[in-house]
């Protein structure tokens, strides 16, 4: 168990900064437990407990508006963090979380953490460099969602995913999409129908090659990331 937990913790670049004596205290200090799917992790404004990481399975981060819609923020897959930002912070959970599927979860305590934080150089450095990165990268959200039309918010969203979770092939990137339409809708921020229209125009410029179900094809992923220049995209929602 310490020996799966030392090797998942090596994969997120926040501890792979971390000298080997850190990472082998934090590893020792950490649990790994199986939770079945819809397992509320933890909701907006608890107290941070500490840090999740996946080991396998998927869990969705999201914040719930006073009327009871669900805008999802990020939806986090095997060797990917939950719920950093308390944890550097001090600070309640800023969103909610849960499993989507039955996932097997790291989790680091945050007494733990603070005082490795607090006692060595490397660790801080480390923890700077990575809210310096996940703040470019909520830059990047927010500016996708205010300023992009549903295919480009798409065309953004399948061409990172390729890039994390494609199989290359001499004829493109492929993927099998984890996700419904539905949990696609929730997480670019529109409607079903607008992603199932996306897809389809998608697939009508070659852009995308549906394969089999929920496999598809992308054939240049760098031509898949100019739909969202100006000039470029055409509106599907």
């Amino acid at each position: 168990m310490h020996t799966d937990i030392h090797a998942l913790l090596k994969q997120i670049p926040i501890f792979a900064g971390f000298g080997a004596d850190a990472l082998q205290r934090l590893a020792a200090r950490s649990l790994m437990r199986t939770y079945s799917a819809g397992h509320l992790l933890f909701s907006t404004g608890e107290p941070c407990r500490g840090l999740y990481i996946v080991a396998s399975g998927r869990v969705r981060i999201y914040r719930t508006s006073p009327a009871g819609r669900e805008q999802v923020l990020h939806v986090e897959g095997a060797g990917r963090p939950v719920a950093e930002l308390p944890l550097f912070d001090g600070g309640a959970y800023p969103a909610s979380a849960v499993t989507e599927v039955e996932s097997r979860l790291a989790f680091v305590p945050r007494a733990e953490f603070e005082a490795l934080y607090r006692n060595n150089p490397d660790v801080a450095d480390a923890v700077i460099r990575e809210l310096g990165k996940r703040l470019r990268h909520l830059v990047h959200v927010t500016e996708t969602l205010a300023f992009r039309d549903v295919a480009a918010r798409l065309a953004s969203f399948l061409a990172q995913y390729a890039e994390q979770q494609g199989e290359r092939t001499p004829e493109g990137i492929e993927i099998v999409l984890d996700r419904t339409r539905e949990e696609l809708s929730q997480e670019l921020g529109t409607a079903r129908e607008s992603v199932s229209r996306a897809l389809k125009q998608l697939a009508e410029k070659g852009l995308i090659q549906p394969l089999a179900r929920k496999r598809m094809r992308i054939p240049d992923v760098a031509r898949l990331r100019t739909l969202g220049r100006p000039g470029e995209r055409p509106r599907y929602d």
